[in-house]
């Protein structure tokens, strides 16, 4: 039978019509993100496509010499192997979906191209450098630069703000900067940070170590998120694009703050980064590690779930900043 056209009698639909309409549909379900994603490498496809003079493929031609076309098209155009990777785990994402609805058999069009993930440039700052961030003089960096009056004080606030969430984030063993923005005060459990973490839906518990609540402290949330970061609740599309201003936002203010400090790479993922050298460095088993990050790819993770308990990972936590921050 041929799998393009079912017994209901649905017109050949192309690949790329498929994406369009799998992103649309997870709009629809609130699912941002994916959508996005979606969208993102369907239209990297259609512009390969159309050096072609393609506007769409068929299933039945979308093979791996084509696949393997795309790849070279790829590299030739300057992305990275894990941007190509990134497109090409999404797009076969797509089609198992496709698969699975009887648009096409599984004729493994992407076993040959690149979906590994490669090593990228060190994104952590060391212990002492985290402690430099912590105390850098903004307004004296500030006035250095030249402002002065209302800007002064506004960009401070700002600067101040971010500086502080990126400290929040490592004290709360790399807490992400998406599951930080989305927590909500319902979050807190006495002293604990109970979450599930919004990318591999694993469940959290971070005991609020001191330097944590005078952080929370200082910045009080009239909303029913934790901290100020968010404002939008409710409709799905107002907090994604709400989200992805503030995450721009405080990656603008992270590289302000680094170039304060020396000319340091700082951005939303260097705290969970630095969390994980500045534990690896003081002798914390990477099993703890991983497993006090949420990860959920590595074996030893998955070993150690049933047998460490979360006031374990806490007491390792608390070790190490006092360790780092002497307190």
């Amino acid at each position: 039978m041929n799998r393009n056209k079912t017994t209901e009698g649905r017109t050949r639909k192309g690949f790329i019509a498929f994406i369009k309409g799998e992103s649309e549909r997870q709009r629809q379900n609130g699912h941002i993100s994916v959508a996005n994603n979606y969208r993102s490498a369907g239209n990297s496809l259609a512009r390969f496509l159309r050096t072609k003079r393609k506007t769409d493929v068929s299933f039945k031609k979308l093979t791996a010499l084509l696949m393997a076309d795309y790849e070279a098209w790829l590299q030739v155009d300057g992305l990275c192997k894990n941007t190509t990777s990134f497109y090409f785990r999404t797009l076969q994402s797509v089609y198992h979906k496709a698969v699975r609805q009887g648009w096409t058999d599984d004729r493994k069009p992407f076993a040959d191209v690149y979906r590994g993930v490669a090593k990228t440039v060190k994104r952590a700052i060391d212990a002492h450098e985290v402690c430099q961030l912590k105390a850098l003089d903004i307004r004296a960096a500030l006035i250095r630069q030249g402002y002065d009056g209302k800007a002064l004080a506004k960009l401070l606030c700002q600067l101040e703000f971010s500086r502080n969430i990126f400290i929040f984030c490592f004290c709360a063993r790399g807490l992400t900067f998406v599951d930080l923005a989305h927590m909500k005060k319902a979050n807190v459990v006495d002293d604990t940070l109970v979450y599930v973490r919004r990318k591999t839906k694993q469940r959290m518990e971070v005991r609020i170590e001191p330097m944590m609540q005078e952080i929370l402290t200082r910045y009080p949330s009239d909303t029913e998120y934790l901290l100020p970061i968010l404002s939008k609740t409710g409709d799905g599309h107002a907090v994604y694009h709400h989200y992805r201003y503030a995450l721009a936002r405080y990656n603008r203010h992270l590289k302000m703050l680094g170039c304060m400090l020396g000319g340091l790479k700082l951005t939303s993922y260097v705290s969970r980064h630095s969390w994980a050298s500045a534990a690896y460095s003081q002798h914390v088993p990477l099993s703890i590690i991983s497993l006090s990050m949420g990860h959920d790819s590595e074996k030893t993770t998955e070993i150690y779930l049933k047998s460490l308990e979360s006031n374990v990972l806490n007491k390792t936590n608390h070790r190490l900043l006092t360790h780092i921050f002497r307190t």
